[in-house]
């Protein structure tokens, strides 16, 4: 009989009513696998003339040169595409100057359910891999601190052997963000936050109160308003701080400020004469909408040429583990002394 070639573990899986990881699992002799469950493993490979990955084999010797980068939710159009791109654009750039292939990945809450980490490493014959976008509950979150896999991720603190992240610091560059609009003389300042399951967003409400609270400002509940870091949920906020009248917010990201300012446009709120705003990420839009974007600048092309060498070094055993990097107060027309 002729091997296929074509088939995989998810093949073997299917065939035996079993996850893809406990395939992979058995086929690489974990001990936490049943014997009598490993044994039918080899049996359905044999009897479907399974090929191991040749990338698979080569990962012992760390040899395939092949690098995740995952994207959690890439397809939802808005809502980290912008700020991601440069990060990508940078990381792959770092790669290619070392000889790396970068293997792009598009990941979801529910994909992570149906298909382990490990499973997609291994089947894609992978080094490591740089994930962005993980939310704070998501099954990958678990499975990369037990993996053997090297592993850099974004904007969420986790560091061990094998895992390592790269962020910047969000709570200075909301303190920042708001003692901007204090110095120009505003104090009911309203907070426009991304959702709860993003680590960032604990960071930058922390760095908020802090700003408030250092400058002698009550912090108001009822100014704090959740988005989910989208176009969307800016234009939504927008009727809400006006009815709390507010004469500045401060936004957790660029796009939820643009939302926001298109919104109090159309309500015929001026910016920044009535309502000053603020983002928080520098993306090229930022320069281009009107009034031009007062925000917190992330050096994106630094964090994805630092992740990728985080994960080297992670990959070749090296102490290094996380890299910080610092805001920076970008200036422009969407924020204005109160009058």
């Amino acid at each position: 009989m002729r091997k296929n070639k074509n088939v995989t573990i998810k093949d073997i899986a299917k065939a035996l009513g079993l996850s893809p990881s406990t395939v992979s699992r058995a086929l690489n002799n974990y001990s936490d696998i049943n014997p009598e469950t490993r044994d039918k493993v080899i049996e359905m490979a044999k009897k479907l003339n399974y090929t191991p990955n040749i990338f698979a084999k080569s990962l012992v010797t760390n040899k395939t040169k092949r690098v995740g980068l995952f994207i959690e939710d890439m397809e939802k159009e808005g809502i980290y595409g912008v700020f991601y791109y440069e990060i990508l654009i940078s990381f792959r750039k770092a790669a290619m100057d070392n000889g790396y292939e970068v293997v792009l990945l598009s990941t979801s809450s529910e994909e992570q359910k149906r298909v382990s980490f490990d499973a997609v490493m291994q089947e894609k014959g992978l080094e490591g891999a740089f994930i962005m976008g993980l939310k704070m509950d998501d099954e990958y979150l678990n499975e990369i601190q037990k993996s053997s896999y090297p592993v850099v991720l974004l904007d969420i603190p986790i560091k061990n052997s094998n895992v390592g992240y790269v962020t910047t610091n969000n709570l200075k560059g909301a303190q920042l963000a708001t003692e901007h609009l204090i110095n120009l003389g505003h104090k009911k300042i309203g907070f426009l936050n991304g959702h709860k399951k993003a680590y960032v967003s604990q960071e930058r409400l922390n760095g908020y109160i802090l700003a408030l609270s250092k400058n002698g400002l009550q912090v108001d509940s009822e100014l704090i308003y959740e988005g989910d870091f989208t176009e969307e949920s800016g234009f939504k906020a927008a009727d809400y701080f006006v009815q709390k009248g507010v004469t500045a917010v401060f936004a957790a990201s660029d796009m939820m400020a643009i939302g926001l300012i298109k919104r109090l446009k159309e309500l015929g709120v001026d910016v920044p004469k009535k309502v000053s705003v603020v983002g928080f990420d520098d993306i090229s839009l930022a320069r281009y909408i009107t009034p031009t974007l007062t925000t917190i600048r992330q050096n994106k092309s630094e964090m994805g040429k630092s992740a990728f060498y985080l994960l080297l070094n992670l990959i070749s055993k090296q102490p290094i583990n996380h890299i910080i990097l610092e805001p920076e107060l970008v200036k422009r027309e969407s924020t204005a002394r109160l009058r």
